[in-house]
């Protein structure tokens, strides 16, 4: 449980904090640091949960021993990693998406 919230909050941190210094770069170079937060949150996602789960490799690993080597219980956890991380990812731009449209 501790490993799915770990991820969980990777994810969370990779996307927002990736989108946070996107807006400060924005600010430095005079773009518009909103839109740049918002375009860059939607390009991290896939990097966070990747990050998140600890690489592409490992987890097609354990996804791959579920299928092939005959142990479900790891291609479920896996699975769950991969959720937590997608959720992660997802939480950070719907929050980042939230206060960048409030302004």
């Amino acid at each position: 449980m501790s490993r799915l919230i770990t991820v969980f909050f990777i994810a969370f941190g990779i996307t927002l904090g990736g989108s946070l210094f996107a807006g400060l770069a924005g600010v430095l170079t005079r773009q518009a640091p909103f839109e740049l937060m918002k375009e860059v949150a939607g390009e991290l996602k896939l990097w966070a949960v990747i990050a998140a789960i600890g690489g592409a490799f490992t987890a097609l690993r354990g996804i791959e021993e579920g299928f092939l080597g005959g142990q479900p219980s790891s291609l479920v956890k896996q699975l769950f990693y991969l959720a937590s991380a997608l959720l992660g990812a997802q939480a950070a731009a719907a929050l980042l998406l939230a206060a960048v449209d409030r302004r």
